[in-house]
């Protein structure tokens, strides 16, 4: 069943330049949605343990503990009061990293897994649900995730980064940057990217499209300067 496409019902219809600029429109919102929950979280998760810390972690609020679990196991944090773990994992990625990954992996939004599963980062699942790839190789059992929008594509993308172990080099970096006062860019995060294609030149293959689109002007620090 092809899904509506959430760049606009025209999309499809525009030259390559004007989804360009549509795209690209589109990811810095679904981008900042994604960021605004993640400083949400981490704002919880700061104050509720850092109350906690005064009282000796004596928890008598039930239902925040309760969040709290959830969101443990949401970005796989090994122990509960953890709160350098929690910071760590949860933070922004570069604008111009996801930009430039989405662009590839669904080429502008308009390839198949985009159109019909509206995932912009060709995420796989092995739930035995989804969709099927056309040319999937005979040993391989994965399919396609399919969302129910592009936000919820993007929520996973970001949070895939910020939990996965495959991405630990990444969080490794960014925390680097962090303590130095300063954010990671998209150009230094593609670094880490090296686990997320089997294509040998696919670091090489961000790096100029962040470069030839001049995506780093999204990656404005003072917009999440909070974090």
């Amino acid at each position: 069943m092809l899904l509506a496409s959430g760049f606009g019902e025209n999309y499809y219809d525009l030259d390559m330049e004007q989804k360009r600029e549509v795209f690209f429109v589109k990811m810095n919102e679904m981008l900042d949605v994604s960021f605004e929950n993640i400083k949400q979280e981490k704002a919880f998760v700061e104050a509720f343990l850092n109350e906690s810390a005064k009282n000796g972690f004596r928890i008598t609020n039930q239902k925040n503990l309760e969040k709290l679990i959830e969101l443990k196991n949401k970005y796989r944090v090994e122990n509960l009061f953890d709160l350098a773990e929690y910071q760590k994992r949860m933070h922004f990625i570069p604008k111009s990293l996801g930009m430039a990954q989405a662009l590839v992996e669904s080429a502008t939004g308009t390839s198949r897994f985009a159109r019909e599963a509206n995932n912009l980062f060709g995420e796989w699942t092995w739930s035995g649900e989804g969709l099927l790839p056309n040319r999937r190789h005979s040993n391989k059992k994965h399919r396609i995730r399919v969302f129910d929008d592009l936000q919820q594509s993007v929520d996973s993308y970001v949070l895939n980064l910020n939990r996965h172990f495959a991405y630990e080099d990444f969080r490794d970096a960014r925390a680097q940057f962090l303590e130095q006062g300063k954010e990671i860019t998209g150009l230094d995060a593609i670094h880490a990217m090296h686990s997320y294609s089997e294509n040998e030149n696919y670091i090489k293959i961000l790096e100029n499209v962040i470069i030839k689109y001049n995506l780093e002007k999204y990656d404005r620090s003072e917009d999440f300067g909070s974090f």
